[in-house]
């Protein structure tokens, strides 16, 4: 019988999720379907309770990462995109992390280390921070609010930005971006012209957690770093989730096949 799974969020017709799937369960001749649903937080209930009757897992999405909280059995996230069905049980997981640091490597290097900036302080930011700190950077984060800068930095242990970081890694957590003109990385001087807050003589790596459009402005800013979107954590953020929903055995070689494929398939349509 053909499996179900799902990405519940809202506004989500634009997801590239159900063709990352897709490549995914065939590689691995998995039966499966994957769908869409787009709903607000009061048709949650009723949704989650076909959801456990009907799938064997679904992906979460904004703005739902948090309302998604209290349907799951012992979970203490704080956020969660993925969740597995069993029987009448639901356990939470949060793929979004091994994705980001598993591309960092595969697009910068295994032994890459140094300083971080991390700009924003949202959910993005709360995931991608720490696996920097797991992976051996001296992290800071920066806020256009600096007072949530620093309540981040407080509660997992690092530091907020001022304009003496030299960054070696430039990571943008923010939703600035999507639209041409928006760079977050940038401030005005006082004659209104464009300057970078943070000096940029060492920075080394650029990475937009954004990938569309392919090269955003925060990319575009400084063609000389190693730089690299969100595209590929997207892709291992899904196969992680796979494993976890559907109980694959996905093995490094094989993991890197799928996100090879993917990535030029995705990258044909963009």
């Amino acid at each position: 019988m053909k499996r179900k799974l799902a990405l519940i969020g809202k506004d989500i017709s634009y997801s590239l999720s159900p063709m990352i799937h897709g490549e995914i369960f065939r590689e691995m001749d998995y039966d499966a379907t994957y769908e869409l649903f787009s709903v607000d937080v009061a048709e949650l209930p009723m949704l989650v309770e076909k959801l456990k009757s009907e799938y064997v897992g679904f992906n979460v999405t904004k703005p739902h990462k948090q309302n998604i909280l209290p349907f799951l059995d012992d979970c203490d996230l704080k956020s969660v995109n993925t969740v597995r069905v069993d029987g009448d049980k639901l356990h939470g997981a949060s793929t979004d992390g091994y994705g980001f640091s598993r591309d960092l490597k595969i697009r910068f290097g295994e032994k890459i280390k140094g300083t971080a900036l991390v700009l924003g302080a949202g959910g993005v930011a709360r995931v991608i921070a720490p696996e920097l700190k797991k992976i051996g950077f001296d992290v800071y984060i920066r806020n256009r609010t600096v007072s949530k800068a620093e309540e981040l930095a407080a509660e997992l242990g690092l530091k907020v930005a001022d304009e003496s970081v030299k960054p070696d890694l430039i990571v943008n957590c923010t939703s600035y971006g999507f639209n041409r003109g928006e760079n977050p990385a940038l401030a005005y001087d006082e004659n209104g012209r464009d300057r970078w807050v943070f000096n940029d003589a060492r920075v080394k790596w650029m990475y937009d957690t954004i990938y569309s459009p392919p090269v955003t402005d925060f990319l575009a800013s400084f063609p000389s770093a190693e730089r690299a979107n969100g595209l590929g954590m997207l892709i291992l953020q899904a196969i992680e989730a796979d494993r976890i929903m559907c109980g694959f055995d996905i093995d490094d070689d094989l993991e890197k096949k799928l996100y090879c494929d993917i990535m030029r398939k995705i990258k044909s349509r963009l």
